[in-house]
């Protein structure tokens, strides 16, 4: 049996079609689930849509729809987006699923019996955009005319041009007073503390779980799970007058998508998960409401919750109702898909806020793949077709000559020692040979997409490139070539070329997996997409291979002009 991994998406609203941003956390989860699937494990990825919201009923009414047709075009639209993106999810849910509506009226059942859930009345500010009750400290004041945003102050009073707002949708939240049902979030806070104490790492990054406890420690309220209301949406079992509320509802999609999969079939086997991928905006209720939720229900914890940040457009966070989305099918058909997801999963730390700049995208699109990738393999490719090699180029060469960054300024190997707390007077301990830097290599890149450090693997694996890119002009085997007596010499440069960027090429299949695929091909090795999909990214590493070169490779990554 394989060890299994299980790995989501935020839940999307399906109020209007993916952006950026919802771009990157899919991109990120289809990073991830690719590279636990080659490494040998039966992987599960689900994404999905969140229809039982009072915004989608908004919406369809906006442009005349009836409910139902209009959340069947957008969830068929999201799922156009996702496709076109090549992101290789395994379950797609819609939360007005019959599957769906099954567990969760359960799931609230069970609740409800335990004592954990109970009726009151509620009177709060109601964010629609949101779908979240809000306090005067989640506000900010605005101007209505200049539309500047200020904090609440008590030195500032609201008058007829100021208005308090969400500070993400810019908008006055409702004032709502109904009976509802609670959920005693209060009864779980030592649950909850025991639970971080034995998971350290619940939370990534660290500075957004430390929020998390912040929070924990100064008060759990509980909070409200039903709208009397809302008449769309999955009826609670034990006062259908009312419907359960967004976060109830939309999070056990997680377990849904394993109690029955797209096909009937359970795999619950899968559960708990061992990723969520969500947005920083939505993490208490990641972190606090579910876990608590999954307490009550008698489900085990999910282990892990990875956090990404904001993007903002000129300073403003990406928001359909502000104009400022990026349409992610349209950037990437205008560039590529390998653009967009070079610049968003190298570019900055996972959980940090960014700017998106379309300059420095293009910018680092070429530096990194149309210069630096592209050029090293076409030098590999022209150069061994230039020796016409009857037999092709074979690993028979001396250790010696392979040591590729003894000679250079260890720009690559800095990167692990400072990682591993090493300093540099370590590095004349160290057997500089061939196997022992892919060993190496491959070790630290492991570590940090374990750890859920894209960023740090994809570094890691573009400065192996640069340093290979210093080595060849260093060495220049097409000087060297033109001596007879340099014939062996050339041979080792030029296996040294082809098996790193074999190796590199290992590693950046599931950022790119197409690409890769056809470096695979220029380098004449068969079969490695395939082999890699049968989970021997293992075997492939160790494998002694023979670069036999024979046609000269297409142009893989395009350089794009700045406009």
């Amino acid at each position: 049996m394989r060890d299994k991994f299980f790995v989501t998406t935020p839940i999307y609203y399906t109020n209007g079609i993916p952006h950026i941003g919802h771009a990157y956390s899919s991109l990120i989860a289809d990073s991830i689930a690719r590279y636990q699937k080659i490494n040998g494990k039966k992987v599960k990825f689900s994404t999905w849509v969140d229809e039982n919201s009072q915004k989608a009923l908004d919406k369809a009414n906006e442009i005349g729809m009836e409910i139902m047709p209009y959340l069947d075009m957008m969830a068929k639209e999201h799922k156009n987006v996702w496709d076109w993106l090549k992101i290789n999810y395994t379950d797609f849910i819609r939360t007005t699923e019959a599957r769906h509506h099954k567990l969760v009226r359960e799931v609230l059942q069970k609740s409800f019996d335990n004592g954990d859930i109970y009726e009151g009345e509620y009177e709060w500010m109601y964010c629609v955009g949101c779908e979240s009750f809000k306090k005067d400290e989640d506000l900010v004041y605005m101007n209505i005319t200049t539309k500047e945003t200020f904090p609440i102050t008590d030195k500032i009073k609201p008058s007829s041009n100021i208005i308090k707002v969400c500070p993400d949708h810019l908008k006055e939240p409702q004032t709502l007073k109904e009976k509802n049902y609670f959920f005693r979030l209060s009864k779980y806070e030592q649950a909850l503390k025991d639970f971080y104490k034995k998971n350290p790492e619940f939370i990534v990054p660290q500075d957004r779980f430390n929020e998390v406890l912040a929070f924990v420690d100064r008060w759990l309220e509980d909070f409200s799970i039903s709208r009397e209301t809302n008449k769309f949406g999955i009826k609670l079992p034990f006062d259908e007058s009312q419907v359960t509320y967004v976060w109830y509802d939309a999070l056990f999609n997680y377990v849904t998508v394993c109690d029955q999969n797209d096909l009937g079939k359970q795999e619950m086997e899968f559960w708990p998960a061992d990723l969520h991928v969500v947005w920083k905006d939505i993490i208490r209720f990641h972190a606090i409401y579910w876990p608590a939720m999954l307490m009550s229900a008698g489900y085990e914890l999910p282990k892990n919750v990875l956090t990404t940040g904001y993007f903002t457009v000129d300073g403003q966070k990406i928001s359909k109702s502000l104009w400022n989305a990026i349409d992610p099918v349209e950037f990437s058909a205008k560039y590529s898909k390998d653009l967009l997801s070079l610049y968003l999963l190298s570019s900055f730390n996972i959980g940090q806020d960014w700017d998106f700049d379309q300059k420095q995208a293009i910018l680092t699109y070429n530096a990194k793949l149309a210069n630096n990738f592209w050029n090293l393999l076409n030098r590999a490719v022209v150069l061994t077709m230039k020796m016409e090699l009857e037999n092709g180029l074979d690993s028979k060469v001396s250790e010696e000559n392979l040591w590729i960054f003894k000679w250079l300024d260890f720009s690559v190997s800095s990167i692990w020692y400072k990682i591993d707390n090493l300093n540099n007077s370590s590095i004349d301990k160290i057997d500089w040979n061939f196997n022992s830097l892919f060993s190496l290599y491959n070790e630290n890149f492991d570590k940090h997409m374990s750890s859920y450090n894209l960023k740090l693997s994809l570094d890691l694996s573009f400065k192996f490139l640069d340093s290979l890119n210093l080595y060849v002009t260093q060495k220049e085997p097409w000087t060297l070539m033109k001596d007879e007596s340099k014939l062996e010499e050339v041979k080792e440069i030029m296996y040294t070329i082809c098996e790193w960027v074999r190796q590199v090429s290992l590693n950046l299949y599931p950022f790119f997996p197409e690409k890769m695929s056809e470096v695979f091909n220029a380098l004449n090795l068969k079969d490695y997409k395939s082999r890699l999909e049968a989970w021997e990214l293992k075997i492939l590493r160790e494998e002694k291979v023979v670069f036999d070169i024979k046609e000269k490779a297409p142009i893989l990554f395009e350089k794009f002009e700045l406009e």
